[in-house]
């Protein structure tokens, strides 16, 4: 009788152990499929946006998986061994009570990134900043647990998600500039942002694409504005605020330039968006 007690005990203790290993195989085969995603680079952004949260699923299903295996292993094992008394007053909740306690930060980073990835913070790809961490970077791996960015410098941050209270991410991944010259001569400040991006570094975290002319107009009084474009990757900024106003204030002559010229950047949806919400008196 107690043989065949232990030998059924010691039955679930090995289905456990199999149930284990097949959950930690089929986590590596959803990690395979994320690093196949991961190769695709689709040309647009409907298509991007779509397989970044295609990686996302994945990737938190494939680090869901052995935890949830692991937890119901121990459960099963656990009520096993416990008195029948013990048992029948509530074994499995009892152990449940004991894990929340013993690993209480676990759970914490748990939920914390279940919500995350439920009111879609952020995924897989995404450029964001962490607070109060203050990591600027790429979303490489997005689990249940943790977040792992990569800054452009390629340095990787681990960041437990409970300790994760705000998120500021770039909806395009990378900054587009406006460059705006006030000029007498619209041929000299387009020959100077044309310069200015061929000499400047294309590529390898600097300049995106370099900077061209977008428009030319002319304001009246021989007074043209001349406006184009530059785009660059976050903590990269100062490409444009500095290294390009530097050179194109250098390339011009005085009497060709009226005024510093000005680098912003602005989001035309948003600005939108804004406009139609505000009433100007």
């Amino acid at each position: 009788m107690l043989i065949a007690v232990l030998s059924g005990r010691y039955d679930r203790l090995i289905w456990g152990a199999v149930a284990i290993v097949v959950a930690f195989v089929l986590s590596r085969v959803l990690r395979r499929f994320v690093h196949v995603l991961e190769g695709r680079h689709p040309d647009e952004e409907r298509e991007l946006a779509r397989l970044r949260r295609g990686e996302t699923a994945l990737a938190l299903v494939a680090t869901a998986i052995p935890y949830v295996a692991a937890i119901v292993v121990l459960i099963v094992a656990a009520t096993a061994f416990l008195p029948r008394t013990v048992a029948a007053l509530g074994g499995s909740a009892l152990i449940l009570v004991l894990v929340g306690f013993g690993a209480q930060r676990f759970l914490m980073d748990v939920i914390a990134g279940a919500l995350i990835a439920f009111e879609r913070w952020y995924g897989i790809g995404d450029f964001v900043r962490l607070e109060p961490a203050q990591v600027t970077g790429i979303v490489e791996q997005l689990s249940l647990r943790t977040t792992v960015i990569r800054s452009l410098n390629g340095d990787q941050t681990f960041v437990p998600n409970s300790q994760i209270i705000s998120a500021s991410r770039s909806p395009r991944g990378y900054r587009r500039y406006s460059i705006e010259v006030l000029t007498t001569d619209p041929d000299e400040a387009r020959h100077a942002i044309e310069q200015v991006g061929s000499r400047s570094p294309v590529g390898e975290a600097r300049f995106l694409r370099a900077p061209r002319v977008v428009e030319e107009r002319e304001l009246g009084e021989g007074t043209w504005l001349v406006r184009g474009e530059a785009d660059v990757a976050p903590t990269m900024e100062w490409l444009a605020e500095s290294l390009l106003v530097g050179r194109l204030k250098a390339s011009l002559s005085g009497d060709a330039l009226l005024a510093d010229p000005t680098v912003y950047t602005i989001d035309e949806r948003t600005f939108s968006r804004y406009q139609r919400r505000v009433l100007v008196r």
